[in-house]
């Protein structure tokens, strides 16, 4: 066997490879009991939205702004301390990347205040998240 034909296996595996790890990353960010969904976050009423995605897990909601796959959350708040205020509605043509009809929605996590855009199925989903008990509440209870 050649130069050439080495070559062009060890690219195969290589390419492979990635693909694997492309794969295994995706899956893992978005399948089981991960939940993401588009959004808009602005620190306060002044402050213009800005495109992002939120993720909730079992304790935790983590808001991701835009960019590539390999990101950190830009804020992370636990369940327990995330409150809710009263939703509005709000343009949907302002929300291009979101569906349907969109709800501003008036957070408040320890001292920070904040808003979140949301779609209307997406905003019934999180508040049905976060108002119900979190698994292992009560598993100490006879």
């Amino acid at each position: 066997m050649d130069t050439g034909g080495i070559l062009l296996i060890v690219l195969a595996m290589v390419a492979a490879v990635l693909v694997m790890a492309a794969g295994f990353f995706l899956f893992s960010r978005y399948a089981g009991s991960h939940h993401s969904f588009p959004c808009a976050f602005r620190a306060d009423e002044s402050a213009d939205w800005r495109r992002g995605q939120l993720t909730y897990h079992s304790g935790r909601l983590d808001h991701y702004g835009r960019g590539g796959p390999f990101r950190s959350p830009v804020h992370r708040w636990q369940r327990a301390g995330l409150e809710f205020g009263i939703a509005r509605s709000q343009d949907p043509a302002a929300f291009s990347w979101l569906t349907g009809p969109v709800l501003a929605v008036p957070c408040t996590y320890g001292q920070d205040r904040f808003e979140l855009a949301l779609g209307l199925e997406h905003y019934t989903a999180l508040r049905s998240w976060l108002e119900s008990v979190p698994p292992g509440w009560n598993a100490n209870v006879a």
